[in-house]
Parts: C-alpha cells; sequence; structure tokens
C-alpha cells in the first residue's frame, strides 16, 4: 500500500471508530479504532513508506476526531462553536490516550520489525547527501542519458 492510500485508509478507520463510539456510546472504540488503523497501516505499507505512517497516526487521529466531532454537531442541529468543538476534542482525545500510547507502540513495533530502522538510516544518509542512487544496469542495445544509442556486444 503507498503512503497516501495508508494515510486515506487510517483518518477512514479512525473517523469511523469515533462516529460508531458517539452512536454506541462506547468510549474505548475510539481508541481501539486508533489502535487497529495504526496497525494495519504498519503492517500493510511498502517498507520504503515505513517511516511517514509510523509517526504521522497522532495527527491524522486528530484531524478525524476534529472531523468527527464537526459531524456529530451538525447532525444534533447545534450551532457550531469554538468552544464545544475545542472541549468534545479534547474530551475524545484524553479519554483515548491509553489506547493512543499503546496503538502508537503497537505499529512502532510492527514497522520496526517490516525494516523501520532501514528507512531512519537512508533518511539521515539522504540529509547528509551520502546515499547515491543506483541506475538500473545498461542494457546493450539501449539509450544513454546523453542521447547516444549503446553499442551491442
Amino acid at each position: 500500500m503507498t503512503t497516501r492510500a495508508a494515510v486515506a485508509a487510517m483518518f477512514v478507520i479512525f473517523l469511523l471508530a469515533d462516529l460508531g463510539a458517539g452512536w454506541l456510546h462506547t468510549v474505548a472504540l475510539t481508541g481501539f479504532g486508533f489502535a487497529a488503523g495504526s496497525a494495519a497501516a504498519a503492517g500493510r505499507t511498502r517498507r520504503q513508506d515505513l517511516l511517514l505512517v509510523a509517526t504521522s497516526p497522532p495527527v491524522i487521529f486528530l484531524a478525524a476526531v476534529t472531523a468527527g466531532e464537526l459531524i456529530t454537531l451538525h447532525l444534533d442541529h447545534v450551532k457550531a462553536s469554538p468552544a464545544p468543538v475545542l472541549a468534545d476534542i479534547f474530551l475524545t482525545v484524553s479519554t483515548a490516550a491509553p489506547w493512543l500510547f499503546g496503538g502508537l507502540a503497537g505499529a512502532l513495533l510492527i514497522a520496526t520489525v517490516r525494516g523501520l530502522p532501514q528507512c531512519i538510516r537512508d533518511l539521515r544518509a539522504q540529509l547528509t547527501g551520502r546515499l547515491v542512487t543506483q541506475e538500473p544496469p545498461a542494457r546493450p542495445g539501449g539509450w544513454t542519458p546523453d542521447g547516444v544509442r549503446r553499442r551491442a556486444s
């Protein structure tokens, strides 16, 4: 799965879990949705994209909770003002905090097993300018980057 697909899947899972928790009046469902979405994204994403997918779930969760609270306010026909929205977001995040820590730890564990340390080494090498990208091997009879045709041997 690509990074975009993983981020979109996490957002949808987090949003549905938040809306379902509000509908069923079950606080733990929001946190369980976070843990499940983070673990699924860490387990299904391509190895080279693990760094972004392993570090972004808290921000995506905050966006999904904010969207869920705005949807809930709209469905309840309540006038949207900043105070109740911020209070609901704060309460949702604070009640889901144990799940957030556990879910993020689980996702980081899955990503570590799948190759997160190599992604960190690659990023460090790119930042210091030591990473050399490898070009595909030259084919006989193919074209060189400067437009000259290679001779077949």
